[in-house]
Formats: C-alpha cells, structure tokens, sequence
C-alpha cells in the first residue's frame, strides 16, 4: 500500500515536471523565432536604409564649425568614405540648411538649424565721471564677446546722485540678453588738461597737422577740445617758433602752453614702407635691415597674425609700426567712415597688445587717391582725409613705387630698377612684405646700398617726416 502511494507521487511529479518542460521549449522556440524574425527585419532595414545618422535635425551654434560627416552614426555593409554628403551651411548665418546623405542609389536628407542661444559675456567696471559728461553704457564695459553683434543700453538711465548702482542690458542681434550692474561715481571736475610739450620739428615747405604732434590728457576727459594757433609758425624759413596750445575739457577747464616748433632744411632721405605683412618675409627684412644698419615702416593688418611676432621684433629693432587696416577689405572698410574706423581700431588694438603703444601713423588701402572705394561709398575718401586728422592720426603715401605689387612675384631686378629711380630728397617707397613677395626680399640689399652710395639714409616715418599725400579723388 505504501509503495503504490509512492509510486503514484512519483508518477504525479514527473507529469508536472514534463509540462513545465513543453512550457520552456515552447517559450525558447517562441523567443528563437521571434529573434529571428528581429534580425531579419533589422537586416532588412540595414539594406534599405543603410546610412543611419544621429540627428535628423541637428542644431550649431551660429560662427562655430560645423562638420556633417560627424552626423554620420553607423553606415551598414559600406564605409564612411563612400557616402558623398552635399549641400551648404553657412554658420555665419542664422538659418535651416540641407544636407543630403548619398550612398548610391539611397538619399537621405536633414535640415541642420544654425541658431543664437547664448547670451553675450559681459564684464563690467566701475566707472567715475565729471558731472557734465553723457555717461554712455559703453564706459562700463570692461569686455564683451558674442557671436554677433551687441548693442548696450541702461535698464535705468543715470541720475545726477553722486553714488549710484548701474544696470547694463547687453542684447546681440538675435535677441539673447545679459545683464549686470556696476557703480557710476560723479565728481566735480577741477583739474585742468595737461599739455605735453615736447619739442615739435618740422621741414621747411611742409604743411604740418600740428594736432598730431600736440598730446593732451586729462582726469575725466578722453577728448578735450584742443585748439592750435601757428600763426607765429614760419614753414617756409628754418629756424624756431613758438606753438600756442590750448586745451579746455568738457567741464571748463582749461590750460594754455607754447611749444617751440623747429623748421630744418629737409636731408636726404630714404623711408622704406612696407605694405600688408606680416608674413614670413617680414623676418627676413628685418635680417636685412639690421645688416645694412637701415630703418624702415611697417603699414601691418591683422590677416596673418600667426606671424605677429614679427611685429614686436621689428619695434625692438627701431623700426616703426604703422596701421593699414585690420581685413584690408576693400568693401569692408570702404563701406562707410564708421566700418573704417572700426577697422582700424581693431588693427591699433592688436598692435597696441603686442608693442604696447598705438601707432598713430596709417596708409589707406590703396593709397589716398584710390577709385575703387567709390564702389562702396561715394565721396568716403573725401571725408576720411578730413576725419583721421580730427582723430589724431597723420596718413602717408608715397612718391615712389617698387611696383612689386604689380604680380605675386615681379622679377627682382624689375623691383630693384623701379625702387632705385627716383632723385628727391625725401623719398617714401611703396614696397609689400606680404607672403608672395619673395622678389622683394631679394631686391632690398641693391636698392639699399644703391642709396647709401647716393648719400641718403634710411629712416622710419616719425613726427618729423614730410606729409606725402596724394590727391584724393573718391
């Protein structure tokens, strides 16, 4: 009876035991198959669609790069290689931009956004002011950056309380806005300007802007009027005369000095320029020139800055850097008076961080007299022959050409007939030391001791130099 009690257990475990078996094949046959049936449609899919990309819709930062081969996630049964991606994104340019995915017979196409979203990185200053100045949102600025381009304003207009909190509102184009606060101090101005007065030498028959000898500052005000009276000052007879300089800041004060002027009969003169560098010529001038124990004037841009160190080398060196815009682009900086000075602003910013003073001598891209600028202004040489005086700079041409611009390469004996052929007393050359201008580099030693045979020597442009200005025909 026991044993037939236990069999039966026996009987009823293996039954269960037997189901729950059909149960798991049956569930792993299912799980197989259904397997199966993923891999062949993922495969499939692979074929049809065989660029698989991150993003069907990806999103840059305007002025950042943007690369769509990095879009690229997985490409089944090919390589990367073999997928030709076409279309044009402009990151300069808020916008939506196709970009097509083509491997063979298969396209695929997304839209990359190029989108603003960062507000602009303000650094604010305290800033003190006399009582009688504006006060414009610019003064508090320390640094800005942003991709595009910022305009300043007061959450608050300033009032006439003497301690007060600011609140700046930086906003780019696109709308993104950061705002911080400062103090504005207002004080009563009391201090008159001061007038430095080194003395100024001139040569018998120039016409001196006497302003851009004349250095005034003051406490609270970065431009006081300055008003010159050189009618005791006789350019046409050698000898000294007295300067009368008055200075008033926008409070009233006011300060008076005679600077004594010199007349000299002009030497024999050689300033050699140099147009558009830096570039890897411009070391090899500077071994040049230091050989031959000569001075010249740089007119630098800021296009090839990984050579900017040739700049300080060239100021240690003795010679002169001069601005000649930062881009040299002719519809930039033709534009309109306020894209020039803006220009060139940036260029004497950049010169000013590596010599540590701003040069206050230009050359204009393509000299004074130049027509292509009525392409983009009308009348803009005009205005800024006028301009660049009332803003302290002097302009140069120049009375003899190298004609090295004339190709990237002119034969070097062409250079050398050209820069040798003039006879004046003071002779300003027009040279170019940007990357082509290996020619130049090759002419300079003849050209130099052809004039040193002549008996001139070779100067930077200084205070001193005659004006050489062409005639101004835009």
């Amino acid at each position: 009876m026991l044993i037939k009690k236990h069999s039966n257990l026996l009987e009823i475990q293996y039954d269960k035991y037997m189901i729950n078996k059909r149960k798991k094949d049956k569930f792993g046959n299912g799980l197989i198959a259904f397997l199966f049936i993923c891999i062949i449609f993922l495969l499939c899919y692979a074929f049809k669609n065989p660029v698989l990309l991150y993003s069907s819709n990806p999103e840059v930062e305007i002025n950042h790069e943007y690369d769509p081969k990095k879009n690229i996630q997985q490409v089944f049964f090919h390589s990367d290689s073999d997928v030709k991606i076409s279309g044009d994104i402009n990151t300069n340019k808020i916008g939506n931009y196709e970009i097509t995915y083509q491997l063979k017979n298969y396209k695929k196409t997304c839209k990359v956004s190029v989108k603003d979203t960062k507000a602009p990185d303000l650094k604010l200053k305290a800033y003190k002011a006399d009582m009688k100045e504006d006060v414009k949102p610019e003064s508090f600025v320390e640094s800005i950056k942003d991709d595009s381009k910022v305009s300043l304003s007061f959450k608050k207009k300033p009032t006439k309380d003497k301690e007060q909190t600011i609140t700046i509102i930086a906003k780019d184009e696109h709308g993104n806005k950061a705002m911080k606060e400062t103090t504005l101090t207002l004080v009563k101005d009391i201090e008159k300007p001061i007038i430095h007065t080194d003395t100024i030498s001139v040569y018998v028959g120039s016409k001196p802007n006497y302003k851009s000898y004349v250095e005034v500052t003051d406490n609270l005000d970065s431009k006081p009027k300055i008003k010159i009276d050189s009618s005791k000052v006789k350019t046409k007879k050698t000898g000294t005369y007295k300067l009368l300089v008055t200075a008033t800041d926008r409070s009233g004060n006011k300060a008076k000095a005679k600077i004594n002027v010199t007349v000299e009969e002009p030497s024999k003169v050689v300033y050699m320029t140099f147009d558009d560098g830096p570039s890897e010529n411009t070391d090899k001038i500077l071994k040049i020139l230091k050989k031959y124990d000569a001075k010249a004037t740089f007119f630098v841009t800021g296009n090839n800055q990984k050579y900017n160190s040739s700049i300080k080398k060239a100021a240690d060196q003795g010679n002169i850097i001069a601005l000649h815009t930062y881009t040299h682009d002719y519809a930039n900086v033709y534009s309109s008076t306020t894209a020039y000075f803006e220009d060139l602003q940036k260029v004497s910013d950049m010169v000013k961080q590596i010599t540590g003073k701003a040069p206050k001598y230009i050359r204009f891209p393509g000299g004074s007299s130049n027509t292509i600028s009525a392409q983009y202004s009308q009348g803009i040489m005009s205005a800024l022959d006028n301009m660049v005086h009332e803003k302290g700079y002097e302009y140069f041409d120049w009375n003899c050409s190298s004609g090295d611009a004339a190709s990237n390469t002119v034969p070097t004996q062409d250079i050398v007939r050209n820069a040798t052929s003039c006879d004046y007393e003071q002779i300003m050359i027009l040279f170019h030391d940007s990357s082509p201008k290996t020619t130049t580099v090759e002419a300079l030693p003849e050209i130099i001791k052809s004039y040193k045979e002549r008996g001139y020597v070779f100067k930077g442009i200084c205070d001193d130099t005659p004006i050489f200005h062409h005639g101004v025909n835009n």
